[in-house]
């Protein structure tokens, strides 16, 4: 598989994770998830004194965390999913935004912007992607 194929598994399962909690809540906290090198995609969590902690500070534990397991070579690739805003035909619009990268020198940020419409139904737009930063590897 390539850098890419291998970060889409990772992108699956952090997009319906995350379009599972919006729905569910209305909300999520921002969500990690690793590619182990046996290519087993696995959600990874961090723990914080506060209960409700801001999301840049959970995000930036995530790349801490999954930048530790990549310097052990546990990972080949690193997803981290957060509810973000993007610019939308010049319009903002929230969205979920996901951070993928592998080792191999790929790295990618995916938005999938949303409305959520009336009894909390939420409705998706189109998916779209831009080269990333490496923060992982």
């Amino acid at each position: 598989m390539t850098p890419k194929e291998e970060c889409e598994i990772l992108l699956e399962a952090l997009l319906s994770a995350s379009e599972n909690l919006l729905k569910k809540n209305g909300e999520f906290y921002p969500i990690g998830a690793v590619l182990t090198n046996d290519g087993t995609a696995t959600f990874t969590a961090v723990h914080s004194d506060n209960e409700f902690p801001d999301s840049q500070s959970v995000i930036s534990d995530l790349i801490t965390s999954h930048k530790q397991m990549g310097q052990k070579e546990e990972i080949k690739a690193s997803g981290i999913a957060w509810n973000g805003t993007v610019s939308s035909n010049g319009k903002p619009s929230d969205a979920i935004v996901v951070s993928l990268e592998h080792k191999e020198d790929y790295s990618v940020i995916v938005g999938l912007p949303y409305k959520i419409a009336l009894f909390k139904k939420v409705k998706f737009g189109e998916l779209f992607a831009q080269n990333g930063n490496s923060n992982v590897f």
